[in-house]
């Protein structure tokens, strides 16, 4: 919400001095990765099991874009509906036919939404900086049937791209933006004397390649 509110106070501004606007489509590929930590705290509520890893996941979506601007400077508000990781599924191990497992567990991540600045220089090259936040919901089943609690996080984005436009105003780019999120962390919503779970995520950051298509009227 706060993003559609800066949004449209700089939609007034530059409907004010003179402009154009923008609608595009874009497919996105993009690689995301993250130092993952888990806390597995046993019934006494003591001495947690401490398991640390480095993960990464490739996902490709769509995203919609909006922009209004002048030939130098342009604002915008990107939107993805959804991404996620792939499910990891832990066995016990017992049993060939799978009767072992015990949970499965994968992260979508939804209304990915992206306001930027776009600085246009010679030869149809940009430079892009903007600001992102998405919803985290954390899906997963457990044989205990505890839940974690779905979250939030935002960060930097940063790129640069080029654009090819015809008279008729369509146009394509072809961009590339790294991204950094905030920290998040949840738990299974159980005391650390009822074999609670911690987990938190750092050092987010990903890079994506985008192509779209936009009309400019």
């Amino acid at each position: 919400k706060v993003l559609l509110i800066i949004f449209a106070s700089l939609l007034s501004f530059t409907s004010a001095n003179a402009v154009e606007f923008t609608v595009g489509l874009s497919g996105v590929n993009s690689v995301f990765a993250a130092e993952g930590t888990e806390n597995n705290y046993n019934e006494s509520g003591a001495s947690p099991i401490l398991t640390k890893e480095y993960g990464a996941f490739s996902p490709s979506f769509a995203e919609v874009f909006l922009e209004t601007g002048n030939e130098t400077v342009s604002i915008g508000l990107a939107y993805a509906e959804s991404f996620s990781t792939p499910t990891n599924v832990n066995e016990a191990g017992c049993c060939a036919s799978g009767a072992g497992i015990t949970s499965s567990v994968n992260v979508a991540f939804e209304g990915y939404t992206t306001l930027y600045a776009l600085v246009r220089a010679p030869w149809g090259l940009y430079g892009k900086l903007g600001w992102s936040t998405v919803d985290v919901k954390i899906n997963e089943t457990q044989k205990s049937g505890n839940t974690y609690n779905d979250t939030d996080t935002q960060g930097v984005v940063l790129g640069f791209g080029w654009q090819k436009s015809s008279d008729n105003g369509i146009g394509i780019r072809a961009e590339v933006t790294g991204h950094q999120f905030e920290d998040v962390s949840a738990d299974n919503n159980v005391a650390t004397s009822g074999n609670r779970n911690e987990i938190s995520v750092s050092d987010m950051m990903g890079l994506s390649g985008r192509i779209s298509i936009l009309k400019t009227f």
